[in-house]
Order: C-alpha cells, then structure tokens, then sequence
C-alpha cells in the first residue's frame, strides 16, 4: 500500500486519498488537523483497510448538515448532563448565533479555518471574547461527542482558538459611598440582603437560596449550598450551586451576624412557604431576584451614589478586601474561584494598592524593635 502525499499547514497536517467504491464510483476525500506525519500515514492505513474490506461503504453514518446534528446532539445528550439553567441558556446561545452561522452546512465539511471567521465576526458584532468562549465550548462539546459517537473522523474545534478574555476594571463604590448607601437602606425589607452582598461577596441567586439551616451562628459561618434561579418554563427554583468551587463556607463578621439575628427574629414560619428560607416575598414565596434588582437600581438613585450593578456589590466585597491587604487567596476561596488566577486576573488593577501596602509592611517590619 503505498502512501499519499502528506503535507504541513499551519493547522497539522492532511492528506488527499482517492478510492472507488462498490458501484464502480470514484471518490476523493480530504483529511486534516494531525498533529504529526505519523499519525496522518496511521490514520490513512486505517481508513484505507476499512475501505477495502467495504466497511466504510456499508457502515459510514451520514452526518447530515450541522443544524440536524446540533438540534439532536443538544435534545439527545447535551440538556440531560447540564442544569436546566445551563441548557436553556445556552440553546439560547445555539438558537440566536450558532446556527444562523453553520446550519446549512454538511456537518463534516466544517472546518477550523471556518469556525476561527465565525469568532472573528462575533467580536465584530460587538459580542464579549467571554460569550465568544461560550460558543467555543458548546462547539467543541458537540464535535467531540460526534468524533466519540463515530459520525465525524476529527473535531475541527480543537484547531479553532478562541478570542482572549480580556478582564475590564468593575465600578466600585468608595468606602463614603458604601457607607452612604448602607445608611439609606437601613431598615428596609431588603437590608440584609445588601449587607450580605457587601461583606460576603456572595451572587445574588446564592444570598436569596439561603435557608436558615446554612447560617451556623456560633462559628460565624454561611454555607452556600445552592442558588435561586429561574428556569423558563418553571418559574423560580433552588438549585445546587454549579461547581465544587461554589459550594463553600463564608466566615462572616459579628455585624453581619447581629443583622442576620435580627432578620430572623422578625421571621414568621406560618407565612414562610418555602422551608424556612431567608429571603422570601411578601407573600412567603421566594423572593424573585428581578424584583431585588429593580428595588437596588431605585435605592441606588435615592442614596445619590453612582450607579453600579447589582453584581458589582460582588466585587466592591472582593476589592475591599484586597486594598486592605487581604492574601488574595482568602479572596478567591470566598468568591468561590476556580481558582486563584482568576481573581488575581479580575483585580489586576487593585495591585498596585497591594504593592503599595505591601512594601508599607515590609519597612515597618524591618526597622521596628524586636
């Protein structure tokens, strides 16, 4: 069996094979993305083995265009190995971006290079490198389990890069402005939970799926177990929180606690439809997280501070914590990072305050007496 002609591009080597079929019908085929000679000449004895003992002709699975293939890869798959938040999300993603682009294409005839232009015209469109990310791994997800399911001979994905997230500085508020609209919130409905958002650093699904049960008072503890979340179709519900990251514990200060007390003195079991919960609507229901939002975005008006997003308060916590010189490792663990690289990547612009605290410490160390 003599070999075809292997060639190096910039995204591994191919190579062109030509056979003929049972009916006589010659065909030629194009094979690419190796990452070395020698896995092109092995896949080529491979295929051309099968293709003279008439497994390809008889077996090969069409894998029909990339809209067909997606719908059923997402219904079939996808959806049951994700939560409910996640699929419908991301079938959102699917539905709005990724099929409009590939959906009339056949599914194998789909390359790397196409999929790089598709990135490129997506951060064109003005859409995040972070969203353009998300394309990346739905896309990669799906070619992968085409390659393990046998439809596809390569996952073009793995040759695509990406765009580069690129981490923009968050709005905060000063510890004046803080202060300012702490004061203004103080003894509304939702008090508490802007002190948690605060002096936690917690998301805001996290803060109103908190139950009673989560809150160890004698050690100053928050357990963050799960997330309110709506899920279309099916209205608000708790979910587990999505990553072992996530489900974390919070020390949390003697203020915090006193309000947190005083929360649950005024809490009335008989009117609470939802085990105990601590957040819950006037009527005993959970508290539903736009109607939170809305009220944050009045308050912020009437405290007359500037106007951030409620998430903000998620990192207003996180850039307190590090300008006061905190180990940013203690900051990512309470985030609930992956890891802390990505704390470190978010906050890059409070470094020079840590430097500065941080050669401050250092001196005074040094000349001080023993």
């Amino acid at each position: 069996m003599s070999l075809p002609n292997m060639k190096k591009q910039k995204s591994g080597w191919y190579y062109r094979t030509r056979f003929t079929d049972s009916e006589g019908k010659k065909h030629q085929r194009y094979f690419s993305g190796f990452g070395t000679k020698k896995e092109a000449e092995a896949h080529y004895k491979k295929t051309s083995l099968e293709y003279e003992q008439g497994i390809k002709n008889e077996t090969k699975i069409n894998p029909g265009t990339f809209g067909e293939f997606i719908e059923r890869w997402f219904n079939s798959s996808y959806k049951y190995s994700v939560a409910e938040t996640t699929a419908y999300t991301n079938w959102s993603l699917i539905r709005r971006h990724i099929l409009p682009y590939f959906s009339a294409y056949q599914l194998d005839q789909i390359t790397s290079f196409m999929i790089v232009e598709f990135y490129a015209s997506k951060v064109d469109e003005g859409l995040s490198p972070k969203t353009v990310r998300e394309f990346h791994n739905i896309l990669n997800r799906a070619f992968e389990e085409g390659v393990d399911l046998s439809v596809l001979e390569i996952n073009p994905v793995k040759k695509a890069k990406p765009p580069k997230l690129q981490y923009k500085e968050h709005s905060v508020w000063t510890k004046k402005q803080t202060q300012k609209f702490l004061e203004g919130v103080e003894g509304t409905d939702n008090e508490v939970f802007y002190i948690l958002a605060i002096f936690t650093g917690m998301r805001r699904g996290e803060i109103l799926g908190l139950k009673w049960t989560d809150i160890d008072f004698d050690q100053g503890k928050i357990y963050v177990n799960r997330s309110l979340a709506r899920v279309h179709g099916k209205g608000l519900i708790l979910k587990d929180v999505k990553t072992r990251r996530s489900r974390r514990q919070i020390s949390i200060s003697p203020y915090v606690i006193l309000k947190l007390q005083e929360q649950k003195a005024k809490y009335n079991p008989l009117l609470n439809l939802n085990n105990e919960m601590v957040f819950t609507s006037s009527t005993g229901n959970y508290k539903d997280p736009n109607n939170v939002l809305r009220e944050f975005n009045r308050l912020v008006r009437l405290a007359d501070v500037p106007k951030i997003t409620i998430h903000d308060l998620r990192h207003l916590h996180a850039t307190m914590l590090l300008k006061n010189g905190e180990n940013p490792k203690v900051v990512s663990e309470r985030l609930g990072h992956h890891d802390v690289g990505i704390t470190l990547d978010i906050y890059s612009h409070v470094t020079p305050d840590i430097q500065d605290l941080a050669a401050n410490r250092l001196e005074q160390s040094y000349f001080s007496e023993e």
